[in-house]
């Protein structure tokens, strides 16, 4: 759909933004995000998209022990590596759609000093059901183990305000939830992302953090975008529709399973002799990006992740890839 209509007047204010020092604190966007996430302005802190806050949680805390249930955004991996923490992963079963259990999680946390999760996942699209979420985040609170939740793409799901976590960071310590603020606006050039979590957390995450980390006109993008809140209730039908569409076509194609998801992307396992190797070089060639899984843990050659576009991209994916699988 395009960044909101409503930010055409901040990309006209561009030059004028770029000539002066932005917010050093990002005190003005703080009060707009606080807002729009039902939080106060202490409990929210801003980066240079949710991808720096990952690395500052892991310089600041050093966690000894990092919990990584995967597959997942690889980034948590690289982060923890940097940071010579002792990486535990966690094998999520592809034959129950990537959906942990329980009392498994409980048992791989145990002993962990901090574990991240993705919620919805990143690439299966799944989210983890409240059943096991909030009894988890209750353990590890009592464990003193600290969670970083990264919402970054529930943005999308129509159910966000009900799925969040955000609120429950107000009262414990040992949780931060990972937004990206211009993903689901269209404008993941401007790269900003926000920590919400207890205002003693985020005071000491903050410490960490340089002034002027987020420039001007991403400041003023971003605040503008969060009052687009038609663009936003349009954009969350749109991509639940065309998904869904999607899916079910590619379910009708040979050789592709395809995982359910409530993001804006699919995750799909290719049952043929076409690896995820060769389908993004044909793919490639006809001017088609997918992203091959084949990097992150548990996943292998057969596994691709593929974007939820428009109805005429979406089309066009759905031709050319029938015909590179065969």
């Amino acid at each position: 759909m395009g960044p909101p209509p409503g930010l055409s007047r901040v990309f006209a204010e561009g030059l004028r933004l770029a000539a002066v020092y932005p917010d050093p604190y990002c005190e003005g966007l703080q009060e707009a995000a606080a807002g729009f996430l039902g939080v106060s302005p202490d409990q929210v802190v801003f980066a240079n998209g949710a991808i720096e806050l990952i690395y500052l949680v892991m310089q600041a805390l050093r966690p000894k022990t990092v919990l990584i249930p995967g597959p997942t955004f690889r980034e948590y991996e690289i982060a923890a590596r940097i940071w010579q923490a002792r990486i535990r992963h966690f094998r999520l079963s592809p034959r129950k759609n990537f959906v942990p259990g329980l009392a498994q999680l409980i048992r791989a946390a145990r002993g962990a000093d901090l574990v991240f999760l993705c919620n919805p996942n990143n690439p299966t699209g799944n989210l983890i059901p409240a059943e096991v979420l909030q009894p988890f985040l209750r353990f590890c609170a009592g464990e003193g183990i600290f969670v970083v939740l990264d919402e970054s793409f529930l943005f999308f799901h129509p159910r966000r305000e009900e799925l969040t976590c955000t609120r429950q960071a107000e009262r414990n310590r040992n949780l931060l939830v990972l937004h990206s603020l211009t993903k689901f606006y269209a404008i993941p050039g401007l790269r900003v992302g926000c920590g919400v979590g207890h205002p003693d957390t985020i005071a000491f995450l903050s410490g960490y953090l340089p002034p002027w980390r987020v420039n001007g006109i991403a400041q003023a993008a971003v605040a503008a975008a969060l009052g687009q809140t038609e663009y936003a209730a349009q954009t969350r039908s749109f991509v639940k529709a065309e998904r869904e569409l999607l899916a079910a076509a590619l379910r009708r194609i040979p050789g592709i399973t395809v995982f359910p998801s409530e993001a804006n992307y699919l995750l799909l396992r290719l049952e043929g002799a076409v690896t995820a190797s060769l389908l993004a070089d044909r793919l490639g060639r006809r001017g088609i990006v997918i992203r091959n899984c084949s990097n992150f843990a548990f996943l292998d050659e057969r596994y691709v992740r593929v974007a939820v576009r428009d109805r005429e991209n979406n089309n066009k994916l759905l031709e050319e890839l029938a015909a590179a699988v065969r």
